[in-house]
């Protein structure tokens, strides 16, 4: 009975034993699994937090960056107008100014376009004229403009310097174009970059009929026609204007406007060119092949309008 009591209490010790080898699971083993498994979902939480915040995150960055970009774009806009800054001291007409330029006063006539006249002495006021005129000294009086000079410096026979110019990072020319003020005009090479580009805004103010394209054939290819515009609103603008021209001031009574062949009939010729204004003599070297852009009954008349005799 002892023997079987002992071998009893052998078996009971060694499952004692046994349970004992094995790891109890305790509060702290659970506590680390949980720790652990938790972790684990907060990372990949907040892995998917990072994904799904990195879009709006981009876009409030790219939000952000739009003010800069706009002013990047402006400030981008403004350096790649060409040329060099001029003050602007007088608007003569439509197509000329005079600016400070190289420390002096410099008259400049605009590339590619030609606008109705107001000054000059054969021609007088053309018929939108002064709306070009006024236009002009609208967008540049008082301004600092930009002057793309023309291949090698040209200049014109009136010794004008011949330029592209721009305003307030616009192109003047296409300005004067757009509103039916001027026509493409002296196409010359190698000064012709920018004709493409505006006999298209021409086509365009073409095709709305505005200013000097309101009237049929009064702008073609040779110039102006005042006498289709007879009788319409422009032309009497252009007649009350109170525009100057050397044909019809300055020598009064005795100056006088030549003939469309530029004879004056005998009387003094006024020429206008590189050299300045003159007058020519009947029987003078070369008064026959002068074409007159004013004619005079003497000469008193020729300098009151600015005319100076020819050597």
């Amino acid at each position: 009975m002892k023997r079987w009591f002992n071998r009893i209490l052998c078996a009971l010790f060694s499952l004692v034993l046994l349970a004992g080898c094995a790891e109890p699971a305790t509060e702290d083993t659970y506590s680390d699994r949980s720790a652990s498994s938790d972790a684990a979902s907060v990372q990949q939480n907040e892995s998917g937090d990072q994904e799904a915040q990195s879009q709006p995150a981009e876009s409030s960055t790219s939000e952000a960056k739009k003010p800069h970009d706009a002013s990047s774009a402006a400030t981008s806009r403004q350096a790649k107008v060409p040329g060099v800054p001029a003050k602007v001291v007088k608007v003569v007409d439509g197509d000329t100014l005079q600016v400070i330029y190289e420390k002096k006063v410099t008259t400049i006539r605009v590339l590619l376009i030609d606008t109705p006249e107001t000054h000059h002495p054969r021609l007088g006021v053309q018929p939108f004229g002064p709306e070009a005129s006024q236009h002009a000294r609208d967008l540049l009086q008082g301004k600092t403009v930009h002057l793309e000079v023309a291949v090698n410096g040209g200049r014109d026979k009136y010794n004008r310097l011949l330029a592209y110019v721009y305003v307030d990072g616009k192109s003047f020319a296409e300005e004067q174009l757009s509103r039916g003020l001027a026509r493409v005009a002296y196409v010359y090479p190698p000064n012709t970059k920018y004709v493409d580009q505006y006999r298209q805004v021409e086509a365009q103010a073409r095709s709305k009929h505005l200013g000097i394209w309101s009237v049929p054939d009064y702008a073609r290819s040779d110039g102006y026609h005042p006498e289709v515009v007879k009788g319409t609103e422009a032309y009497e603008r252009a007649q009350n204007s109170g525009g100057s021209s050397t044909a019809s001031s300055g020598g009064g009574k005795n100056q006088f406007a030549p003939d469309g062949s530029g004879n004056c009939g005998g009387a003094i010729k006024g020429n206008a060119s590189s050299r300045g204004k003159i007058y020519h003599m009947p029987g003078s070297a070369y008064y026959d092949v002068t074409k007159a852009e004013a004619c005079f009954k003497s000469r008193d008349a020729a300098t009151k309008a600015g005319f100076r005799a020819a050597k």
